[in-house]
């Protein structure tokens, strides 16, 4: 997620910039190199961005053809801007995308090709074809997302981003696994170029943790400085320290699809339901859509059309960019990019199924109790609560309502998009 950043040994190195003091260098050889100023893309854009310092490389580069001076401040700009483009974060932005034409020259032969090629970008996006820019170099695929010219659509440069980030992964992956005892040897052999006592220590108990004898190193780190670590292709960690960190993000990542999985009871609904939302008005809206998904008031999933790395970015957000009902309606978009396995069982819905084995559906109490089940919003359980409710903020959090949202029970219920 957080890829520019300079925190936890990450090389950040984008074009050379002012050189830092040795105490202040992001790697491990204790060596001056020049080093840009820590960026956030994931908290200045709420985008899922984990390429290797290398990928970021040859996108700057694009950046920096394409920024005038080319000066650091400029090409970090032109970065974000970049990257916010190319990242959408609803269905409308989704459907906006997949109607752009690109530009037209009125040449009727030229024109034609543009747009079967920017429908075809589009299809693949949408699952229907496959990927146009398949089998392009690294360098061709930056030049599409950068899109200096203003040539492609944005899906097109959607579409060349899956496929960049899908060979930086490829190449990550064959760095961290290795092909043969010898590799594995080398691996566990392997000491950080700096050689200090810290650096060795972690080094040894990466090794140690993948061998089965101790704890992983990297235990208490979150999925963005794990990413930080697994993406570092510039030497400043081990290999099996990257491959450490590798699994801890996957224990990560199975916890929060777990969690996006389980079956939320009536309160945590309630809670849920009423997530303060600050923002744009469409940041507003989004989330108030959310929420009607989540509870069978509307059938559109705001999230929907969005890509696999739009949708990891919101579900496994760490900034608290978006809300509870956000995160799980952008969870059930991403289920379809993932294997049955990927998500873990929700233990209590099991455990209910099983004791509901024979019985009529509506029999179990979990389900009667819950305003939200298949009875539909108007459940004679959600009407009791309703004639019992003795304050306003009560009966409007029933409904998911209230001040969250700033269009309290009148902005869920009102009029036909209650139907």
């Amino acid at each position: 997620m957080t890829t520019i950043s300079s925190a936890y040994g990450y090389t950040a190195t984008i074009l050379a910039g002012t050189a830092k003091p040795a105490s202040e260098q992001t790697g491990s050889s204790g060596t001056q190199k020049p080093v840009m100023v820590a960026t956030d893309l994931r908290q200045d854009l709420g985008v899922e961005v984990t390429l290797s310092p290398a990928a970021l490389r040859a996108l700057a580069e694009q950046a920096k053809a394409a920024a005038t001076p080319d000066e650091e401040e400029q090409i970090t700009q032109k970065m974000k801007d970049i990257l916010s483009a190319i990242f959408l974060t609803s269905a409308k932005q989704a459907e906006a995308a997949d109607t752009a034409l690109p530009p037209l020259t009125g040449n009727a032969a030229a024109d034609t090709a543009r747009k079967a090629a920017a429908k075809q970008a589009s299809d693949f996006i949408d699952g229907k074809a496959a990927n146009p820019f398949r089998g392009k170099t690294a360098t061709e695929l930056a030049a599409v997302i950068v899109d200096a010219e203003g040539k492609y659509t944005v899906n097109e440069r959607r579409a060349a981003f899956a496929e960049f980030a899908r060979q930086d992964h490829v190449l990550t992956m064959d760095t961290l696994t290795p092909k043969n005892e010898f590799e594995k040897k080398a691996n566990d052999a392997e000491v950080p170029p700096s050689g200090t006592t810290e650096r060795l220590a972690s080094a040894r108990k990466a090794t140690d943790f993948l061998n089965g004898k101790g704890t992983n190193p990297f235990a208490a780190l979150n999925r963005d400085q794990l990413t930080a670590i697994i993406a570092n292709d510039g030497g400043d960690y081990t290999v099996n320290e990257r491959r450490a960190a590798l699994a801890r993000r996957d224990e990560l990542e199975k916890a929060v699809l777990a969690k996006a999985a389980k079956e939320l009871s009536y309160a945590e609904k309630a809670i849920a339901n009423n997530e303060s939302v600050t923002g744009t008005p469409e940041r507003v809206e989004r989330a108030r859509l959310a929420t009607r998904f989540l509870n069978g008031w509307d059938k559109t999933n705001p999230f929907a059309g969005l890509t696999r790395d739009e949708l990891n970015a919101i579900v496994f957000d760490e900034t608290k960019s978006y809300t509870t009902n956000e995160q799980r309606a952008a969870f059930a978009e991403l289920k379809q990019y993932l294997p049955s396995n990927a998500i873990p069982e929700d233990p209590k819905k099991t455990s209910t199924d099983k004791t509901k084995t024979g019985t009529k559906t509506g029999t179990d109490k979990s389900k009667t109790d819950d305003p939200y089940n298949t009875q539909g919003a108007y459940s004679p359980r959600l009407m009791q609560q309703v004639m019992r409710a003795n304050n306003t903020q009560y009966l409007l959090g029933l409904f998911g309502g209230g001040g969250s949202f700033g269009g309290g029970l009148s902005s869920y219920i009102g009029g036909s998009r209650f139907a």
